[in-house]
């Protein structure tokens, strides 16, 4: 399953990847908190702070390939 973080006023993409809590081979972003962390908590395109409850997170699951 793939994750993405995206800013809950603007919208800016702040994570895409590998759904963050399935990550068991390499812990560099151990939660959703990091991420944010990373951006000081605030938005870098519309300055908006940034906690777990303000972005919008959402999982997508991979398709499946049927032969």
């Amino acid at each position: 399953m793939s994750q993405t973080i995206d800013c809950g006023k603007c919208g800016m993409l702040l994570y895409f990847g590998e759904e963050i809590s399935r990550r068991l081979y390499m812990r560099a972003i151990p939660d959703e908190a990091a991420v944010l962390a990373a951006y000081d908590n605030t938005c870098p395109r519309c300055g908006a702070p940034l906690s777990t409850d303000s972005v919008k997170i959402t999982f997508k699951r991979r398709a499946e390939h049927v032969a």
